[in-house]
């Protein structure tokens, strides 16, 4: 079934872009879903084009040669990822894993750069959220080449909390912790159980309950 401009206008991204240039996105993407675990594609694979994701979320990561992930960024509704192949024709440079069912638009590249010469306002559109994901590369490689696991870990808790009901981290795996901190699960293990010991977490039955919120923001400082 073709796309309408209130399917285009249900990405974040190009809310309130202008008619005409709605109406030429929605006539070259195509919906696709994907089930929870599912890959869209992997490192090195051909670019599929450039996707905008509806709803769901998607994680994005490269695996070392012994198999270790590393979380590059996880993508939440309304952005869009996998743009860099599209526009500099090489392959995708990260693995992509559908981490929850989602829903998303899919512009194949040869014809969304067609579009872009005639409808430069999606580029400037599709620049400035790339600009985003650009700061969270800067601050992810800045937190791991200067700051502590504990000092990441902090921070991650803090975040998920922020994200979820009030002092409730959202449920993290060890494993998912350690691959967002670029570590390894018994790192993690073993802080979580310094910040119990120290009185800023509790854990029950695999939750996460942040208990002192001020001191845990001091341990996301350290160096």
């Amino acid at each position: 079934m073709p796309l309408e401009i209130a399917d285009i206008r249900r990405a974040g991204l190009f809310a309130d872009l202008p008619e005409p240039d709605c109406a030429a996105l929605a006539s070259i993407a195509v919906r696709v879903r994907h089930t929870a675990g599912e890959m869209l594609f992997l490192a090195g694979d051909p670019s599929p084009g450039l996707y905008v994701l509806l709803s769901g979320r998607v994680r994005l990561s490269r695996l070392s040669p012994g198999g270790r992930e590393q979380v590059i960024h996880i993508v939440e509704p309304g952005h869009h990822f996998n743009s860099v192949p599209v526009f500099d024709g090489g392959p995708c440079p990260v693995n992509a894993a559908a981490q929850t069912d989602i829903i998303a638009l899919l512009f194949p590249g040869d014809r969304l750069r067609a579009l872009i010469l005639e409808h430069p306002v999606v580029a400037l559109r599709l620049l400035a959220d790339s600009c985003g994901y650009l700061r969270r590369l800067v601050d992810l490689v800045d937190d791991l080449a200067l700051t502590t696991v504990q000092g990441r870990l902090a921070r991650l808790l803090l975040t998920q909390a922020e994200a979820g009901e009030r002092g409730v981290v959202q449920p993290l795996t060890q494993s998912e912790i350690a691959a967002r901190l670029g570590t390894v699960r018994e790192m993690v293990g073993r802080s979580l159980k310094t910040f119990e010991a120290m009185g800023l977490i509790r854990i029950e039955r695999g939750t996460i309950i942040i208990i002192d919120r001020a001191a845990l923001e001091r341990e996301s400082e350290r160096g």
